[in-house]
């Protein structure tokens, strides 16, 4: 038996392929601001024949729909004209087809629930903290782990924060950065994001596109961090690993914070970090004196974590 895993993003769209018990996964760039009317193309594209397809989402948000019901059904129905008979997570944690659903709304941003599954059937109980290249999801597994129904509500109680290790513009972090010893505030402009910045500190491949449409050196990252400050490189480039190493530093602050509430309203310590940027997880949770576990040494593609999910869903369902 064949099962493909699909959790589509409004940026990246992840794909978990199992046969016979050996998966390989993937990772394709769709940006849907951009190319929605090819979506259908796209999923064509990936020539995905398999028994099972099953499929969860969050690329209903994108703004290029009218509402999130309107993504959700926008997606649901290219993955039924591609799929045959494919199959849908929904908020309540099951499985349906796509004539069985009766409310749309039901399969927006449901791939933290797929994450969750796999946790819990792996580890028992614990608070995951995975750092995607947009988001970051704060999830407590359990027995005594309480859900929440929809994104607004997780943003509500700090469990979703629109902060990420790739796309996520540097002005959303800091309205200002040291520079010869002084504060200067940066412009509220759409300059430089964090893959800037981890390509500047840590040369992380850049695997989104640029805020510039421009190049993925070191040098245009600079040029990009610069322009943040109304500079050019010559001006700032003997500040500029400071300036990278404070907005880390805040980045990081505030991901440390969320974890410490989740922690403290669950009751539990035990932390596993996952995502493109689970290191920014393990720097957090250690400023709250806790040792994260790095899901990457325990789990084969742990960044594919909702395919991995959605995968195990599958298996114990009905459908197989």
């Amino acid at each position: 038996m064949k099962i493909v895993a699909l959790d589509i993003g409004g940026a990246n769209t992840k794909i978990l392929v199992w046969e016979d018990g050996k998966s390989e996964s993937q990772l394709e760039y769709f940006p849907f601001w951009t190319e929605k009317q090819r979506f259908k193309d796209f999923l064509s594209s990936l020539d995905l024949d398999a028994d099972i397809v099953a499929v969860t989402m969050t690329a209903e948000l994108c703004d290029v729909f009218s509402s999130k019901e309107e993504g959700a059904q926008f997606i649901a129905d290219c993955c039924f004209d591609v799929f045959e008979r494919p199959l849908f997570l929904t908020s309540h944690s099951d499985l349906r087809r796509h004539d069985e659903i009766k409310d749309f709304k039901t399969l927006a941003a449901t791939n933290w629930l797929a994450s969750k599954y796999y946790l819990e059937k792996r580890f028992d109980e614990g608070v995951l903290v995975d750092v995607g290249s947009t988001t970051t999801d704060i999830i407590a597994f359990g027995p005594g782990a309480s859900g929440f129904a929809s994104d607004f509500e997780r943003l509500k109680t700090g469990r979703l924060l629109y902060t990420g290790f790739l796309r996520t513009p540097a002005n959303t972090i800091v309205t200002s950065v040291p520079v010869n010893g002084s504060l200067v505030p940066v412009a509220s402009e759409y300059f430089a994001i964090t893959a800037d910045v981890y390509n500047i500190l840590w040369g992380v491949a850049y695997t989104c596109d640029t805020p510039d449409g421009a190049g993925k050196t070191y040098d245009d990252s600079l040029r990009r961090v610069s322009r943040l400050l109304c500079a050019e490189p010559d001006e700032v480039k003997d500040e500029v690993l400071g300036i990278c190493e404070y907005i880390h530093d805040v980045q990081v602050e505030k991901i440390a914070g969320a974890i410490e509430n989740a922690v403290e309203d669950f009751e539990s310590e035990e932390i596993i970090a996952a995502g493109v940027g689970r290191r920014l997880a393990i720097e957090a949770a250690k400023k709250i004196e806790i040792d994260a576990l790095d899901l990457e040494t325990q789990v084969d593609i742990a960044w594919n974590l909702p395919c991995l999910g959605l995968l195990e869903l599958v298996l114990d369902s009905r459908e197989v």
